[in-house]
């Protein structure tokens, strides 16, 4: 008989959480946090500790003011168009963070829904998994195209 702590040295929890949808509050007990509401009410969350990011988008961004309206998109079933925070340059901690995740043994989560309201309530988030850096254009806010590890959109 295995222990969980011998299963989870076989098989990743989120790789099992692939596809499922999540309240924002629900997001890191999966990376074994506790949620806190300042930490977690933007778009990218960094556990540093955990060296984790998460990804937080909604791709219908209507009545959002135009600074904040960041031009996220999937390209294909396996990639993804992300624009960072304004405050993004490829020479800032975090978007070297991003572009050198991989080398730095950082792993990057993506968290994606349509809306942010669903019958008038928060929407929830579908879980696609980690991602990988493929390239960037621009500074403040970078474009950047990640590619899903696990391939599943």
């Amino acid at each position: 008989m295995r222990t969980l702590a011998r299963l989870r040295n076989i098989i990743d929890p989120l790789d099992l959480a692939l596809g499922e949808s999540f309240m924002r509050e629900d997001i890191p007990a999966l990376f074994g946090e506790a949620y806190n509401p300042g930490n977690l009410n933007v778009g990218h969350v960094v556990l540093a500790p955990k060296k984790a990011h998460i990804l937080l988008v909604t791709l219908n961004k209507q009545g959002r003011a135009d600074e904040h309206k960041y031009m996220d998109h999937w390209i294909d079933d396996t990639h993804f168009h992300w624009q960072s925070q304004n405050a993004t340059d490829p020479t800032s901690k975090r978007g070297d963070d991003i572009i050198r995740h991989a080398a730095l043994g950082i792993d990057i989560h993506l968290f994606v829904r349509d809306t942010k309201l669903a019958v008038g309530k928060a929407a929830p988030f579908t879980y696609h998994g980690r991602v990988l850096y493929q390239s960037h254009q621009g500074s403040r806010p970078m474009s950047i195209v990640f590619g899903l590890q696990s391939g599943a959109a």
